[in-house]
């Protein structure tokens, strides 16, 4: 039989009474009966199974980015009381909703979207959708390309909004699209054409678009096809940029250096907006410190495969997130 994970021999057990002055031969009889026993085999330690399962924490993956299974395998690594999952985000409101409505913990989102997010749950008073910051990461800058090269986009912003298309790559693009735009004082901007990676360069020479925004990563494949074939990275008026930056908390001054592209001498001056790592509001606190630490630690394997831009993170600023940190 089996009790408290020790397992004993099917022996017989008779009971009666033992005079007093007995007692203590009998109990060392019992002591030495019980180590040969052990001894032989006939008691052995049972293995304790945990009582608990492994706590679940859900990360998300989507095609926006590829940093969700190398920070999933480093967690697997070094936290193995957690059980990490990857889960789809590509649904209806992409990675926010997911976390939003509680179907996943971690996410990867632009801060803009992050930042809008929390914003409109703050005014709806739900707070179960409100999100947390764990770490602001790298920025992705706000390229935007014409086939006529210019100083920069004043003279485009004149045109009507659908000749000014906008990438699809990254679910935000068209919300920060639309706010440089209304910025240059373009009227309704959200009228903007969208434009797959795939379809930018031909868009550009076939002039069908006049100039195209592209929020992404430099080298950016999609910018440097668009290069190729002889469209221009324009800069971003420095008062329109300064504006944003001053109205936008998630709005960073950001130079794509010289030679990224082909054709493009110069540093080009723009904006861009912060990768940042959120998680639901009501996490673990404990949960989430230990999820922060071990990411942090992770970092240099986790960006070594990514782009030029991808590394260039500043982790002094890791905590100057757009949302409130998770405390």
């Amino acid at each position: 039989r089996t009790v408290t994970g020790v397992q004993t021999c099917a022996l017989p057990i008779f009971l009666f009474e033992v005079e007093p002055s007995r007692m203590r031969l009998l109990s060392a009889l019992t002591s030495g009966l019980l180590t040969t026993l052990a001894a032989t085999g006939c008691v052995q330690e049972m293995p304790m199974h945990a009582t608990e399962a492994r706590r679940v924490v859900r990360l998300v993956r989507t095609v926006e980015t590829n940093m969700s299974a190398p920070l999933a395998q480093e967690y697997a690594r070094t936290m193995p009381d957690i059980d990490i999952k990857i889960v789809d985000g590509s649904g209806p409101g992409g990675s926010v909703s997911a976390v939003q409505r509680g179907a996943a913990d971690l996410a990867f989102i632009l801060a803009d979207v992050a930042y809008f997010a929390n914003l409109d749950a703050h005014r709806a008073n739900d707070a179960s959708s409100e999100l947390r910051g764990i770490a602001a990461l790298h920025t992705a800058p706000v390229h935007i390309l014409a086939l006529n090269e210019r100083p920069d986009f004043v003279g485009i912003s004149a045109t009507t909004p659908h000749r000014i298309a906008v990438n699809s790559a990254f679910s935000s693009q068209f919300m920060l699209a639309n706010r440089v735009l209304a910025a240059y004082g373009l009227k309704d901007p959200s009228e903007s054409t969208m434009l797959n990676a795939s379809e930018i360069t031909a868009a550009l020479v076939e002039r069908r678009v006049d100039a195209v925004f592209v929020t992404a990563f430099y080298p950016a494949q999609s910018v440097a096809a668009a290069t190729q074939a002889g469209a221009h990275l324009l800069s971003m008026n420095e008062g329109v940029a300064e504006t944003l930056r001053r109205k936008y908390p998630f709005v960073h001054r950001i130079n794509i250096p010289g030679q990224t592209y082909k054709g493009q001498e110069q540093p080009v001056s723009t904006i861009g907006v912060d990768r940042v790592l959120v998680c639901r509001s009501d996490l673990d606190e404990t949960l989430v410190h230990d999820l922060t630490r071990h990411f942090i630690e992770a970092l240099p394997e986790i960006f070594r495969p990514l782009r030029a831009s991808a590394r260039t993170m500043d982790v002094d600023q890791a905590a100057a997130t757009p949302i409130p940190l998770h405390r």
